[in-house]
């Protein structure tokens, strides 16, 4: 069985060490979610077969605006969870200030709003009810993939520009993860990981 884009679960040792359990779920939230997520927005080179990053080149796919975001806005909660945070909405806030860190030196009412703002009426909108009120499409000042309009209360968000964000953040966390000095989080990590990977009861 698949348990990534390029894991077969017959492949890998039992028991995983910790290097290999951050593998996997990089390649997991990579190969599965972000990549594809990419592609949809702005084409390029898809995954190939048996761990080959090169296989077909694919064109984006027009209108797919708030698809991306349904694929990419699920990142922001797991992320949370993986280090360290419970519930869905304290999970999803902790995630966007993983991925966005300098967020943590602005203003903390703004900060708020913004976060309440995507999880309300983007991550809830969209997963909820397949639309949202307060979520636009558009490229947000900059090379930012998403902005928050305090006067009209708005957040706009760039689906092609957002995938890429949530991809280098990946690509950090897998570094901070196979740094031994980070022993915080990697406990952190692999407590949800085992949790979230369990063996199912017979």
């Amino acid at each position: 069985m698949w348990i990534s884009w390029k894991h077969e679960d017959s492949a890998l040792p039992e028991p995983l060490n910790l290097e290999q359990k951050v593998d996997l779920f990089c390649e997991q939230a990579l190969g599965w979610q972000l990549h594809v997520a990419d592609l949809v927005a702005n084409g390029g080179t898809a995954f190939g077969e048996n761990g080959d990053r090169n296989g077909n080149t694919v064109s984006a796919i027009r209108h797919s605006g708030f698809a991306v975001l349904q694929i990419c806005f699920s990142y922001f909660e797991t992320i949370g969870y993986y280090t360290g945070t419970t519930g869905s909405k304290a999970a999803f806030r902790k995630g966007v200030l993983e991925v966005f860190p300098e967020l943590a030196t602005a203003d903390r009412k703004m900060v708020e709003a913004f976060t309440d703002a995507l999880y309300k009426d983007a991550r809830c909108g969209l997963y909820h009810n397949v639309r949202t009120a307060r979520v636009g499409l558009g490229a947000p000042p900059g090379k930012l993939p998403i902005a928050y309009l305090k006067q009209s209360r708005i957040v706009v968000i760039s689906p092609e520009r957002l995938p890429k964000a949530l991809k280098a953040h990946l690509e950090r966390l897998r570094n901070e993860l196979l740094d031994i000095n980070n022993k915080d989080l990697r406990e952190t990590f692999e407590r949800r990981f085992d949790h979230d990977n369990k063996a199912p009861k017979r």
